[in-house]
């Protein structure tokens, strides 16, 4: 046999399994290409679902504190009416209080009068008892 014709039937050998190799290197990086273009979008789509997220958890947290702070907020003013009330309530007990210790004091007084005014009249009819009795016996 030839060495040329064995050279050129190795290289022309050589070149179809260059270019087999190359067609499926090829072949291969479009494929790994086309799976990082699908991890690329799928990482961005999950990128995008993850910001969706946190902020759907922001909304909420922030609603959950809104809501917090009005209760808290309606605690305070209902406390703050209670003690209000209960504030009016004691100052009306007071003055009720008031009014009928005053009460008491002027009828503690009308009666300390009234026991004056009986002790006089039973002073006048004891001496009117007696210049009764003197003057029956001198009769």
């Amino acid at each position: 046999m030839n060495p040329d014709i064995i050279n050129a039937a190795i290289t022309f050998a050589g070149t179809l399994v260059l270019a087999a190799v190359s067609f499926l290197l090829k072949r291969l990086l479009i494929r790994i290409d086309g799976i990082d273009g699908r991890l690329t979008a799928l990482d961005a789509m999950t990128q995008a679902k993850i910001l969706n997220l946190d902020q759907a958890n922001q909304a909420r947290i922030t609603s959950v504190e809104q809501v917090a702070d009005a209760k808290i907020r309606d605690c305070h003013a209902t406390r703050s009416n209670r003690e209000d009330s209960i504030v009016r309530m004691v100052v009306e007990h007071a003055k009720e209080a008031d009014r009928k210790y005053a009460t008491v004091r002027e009828l503690l007084t009308v009666q300390e009068r009234l026991l004056a005014i009986d002790n006089n009249v039973r002073a006048v009819l004891a001496v009117l008892e007696r210049f009764t009795a003197r003057g029956g016996n001198h009769d």
